[in-house]
Formats: structure tokens, sequence, C-alpha cells
């Protein structure tokens, strides 16, 4: 039986209460504003987006690194690894392209009569981006190692050189933060409405903010060490009393 819903029954976006147009609530912040599908063929396209995306491809994608753990076959381990990475490419050029993402609402074993959600609007491209930067960041080191350097090679690499790890992280953060600070939600009603209706999304944008905080200090670290690795030396003899040790 579908449980997911009878067709052409949209919900329109969020009121300042947090709940949809016909009182289902919304998911958490900052994915407030979500919609369900607006027809049934676009319930199938989520449905088919999200069970393959989120489902399907990291669990073989999985299943091909527990394999080769399990087998000692670390190159089987890499192509899982690989999987993984260009899954999470697959979802971040899709919300990018599409502006959009798509989520299921609840778990596999919960029946609801409404289970897929679609949110709309420009916050899905920085959400794109961090997911793309994951994918890449993934795919990179497994490729690296299927074409012979070694783990302990990339692990001396990145903490003689930290930046390699510290702007990769400082960007997934900023956008992540860019994406809490724009959010989903498109509010309507009179200027008191709209004025609440910001009042209740203040602690996704403080979020978001806090993230971008992070991110600048991560990426203003990781760029003066890649471009001036002996300043960054000078600075961190000034808090720990020796440069850093893994050069």
């Amino acid at each position: 039986m579908n449980d997911a819903g009878p067709p052409q029954r949209p919900l329109g976006p969020a009121t300042a209460a947090g709940e949809t147009g016909t009182g289902i609530a919304d998911p958490p912040l900052p994915f407030t504003g979500g919609r369900i599908p607006a027809s049934e063929d676009e319930r199938k396209l989520v449905e088919r987006r999200v069970m393959t995306q989120f489902f399907v491809a990291p669990a073989l994608s999985m299943a091909a690194l527990v394999a080769g753990f399990q087998l000692g076959r670390p190159h089987l381990t890499a192509l899982g690894v690989i999987g993984l990475g260009l899954g999470a490419l697959w979802i971040g050029a899709l919300a990018v392209g599409e502006r959009r993402l798509m989520f299921m609402r609840g778990g596999m074993m919960v029946r609801r009569e409404y289970r897929y959600f679609v949110y709309e609007g420009l916050a899905a491209v920085p959400y794109g981006l961090a997911v793309l930067v994951c994918g890449a960041c993934l795919v990179a080191p497994a490729l690296l190692f299927l074409g012979g350097t070694s783990l302990e090679q990339m692990r001396a690499a990145v903490l003689a050189r930290p930046s390699v790890a510290l702007i990769p992280l400082g960007t997934v953060l900023l956008f992540h933060g860019m994406g809490f600070l724009i959010g989903f939600v498109h509010r309507g009603g009179s200027k008191w409405q709209r004025a609440f209706g910001m009042l209740i999304d203040a602690p996704a944008r403080l979020g978001g903010l806090i993230l971008i905080a992070w991110a600048a200090a991560l990426l203003a670290i990781g760029g003066v060490e890649w471009l001036r690795p002996g300043l960054f030396d000078q600075w961190f003899r000034s808090i720990f009393g020796h440069p850093w040790p893994y050069r």
C-alpha cells in the first residue's frame, strides 16, 4: 500500500507557526519551508531521486568499501570511497543546477501519509557546493591511492602542509553556513507576520553566522600556511613556543 500520500494535494510554504498549509509539521531547521510533491508524477520523481541518491548508491559503495576491508583488498575499498564521493558530487551538482533539494522525512520503517519533501531556492546552491567539496575530498585521495600514493604518504603530506586540510574544511563550513544564513523559508503576510517569522528563523541564521566565522578563521590560517609557511610557523611558535613540528 502506498503511504506517500494521494496525488494532487500540494502544500503551501510554512507559516510563522512552523506548520505547513495543512498542518503537517515541517522538518527541523534549517529546512523549513519545504513542501510535499505537488503531483503524483513529482512524488514519483522525488521518491526515485531520494532512494537512488541516499540509499541505493551509498549502499553499493559501502558494500565495496566493507568488502575491501574484509577481503584485504585495499583497491576495492578505494573504489567504494570513490563511489561515495561520486554520489556526493551527483547530489551537489543537481542541487546547484536545479536549485532544489529532495529529502525523505522520517525513517524507512515509519509510515507517514506524506514522506517526501522538496526544498527550493537559492539556499540549495551553497548546500550543493558544500556537498561537491565533500565529494571531491573523498574522490581525490582515493584516486591518489589507486595511483600508488600510500596512506602514510598522504598523512605525512597533510601534516607537513596543514593547509591541504584547512582550506577544504573551511570551504565546506563557509558554504554550509551560507545555506543556513539564506534559508529556504519564503514568508508572506503582513509586515508583523514577516518580522515574527524572521524571529523564529533567528537560530538558523545565527548558526549560519557561527559557521561562517569558523570558516573565515580556517581559511585565513590555511591561506597563510599555503602562501607563507614561514609566517605560519612564526605564529605557531608565538602561541606554542615551537614551530609547526611536522615539516
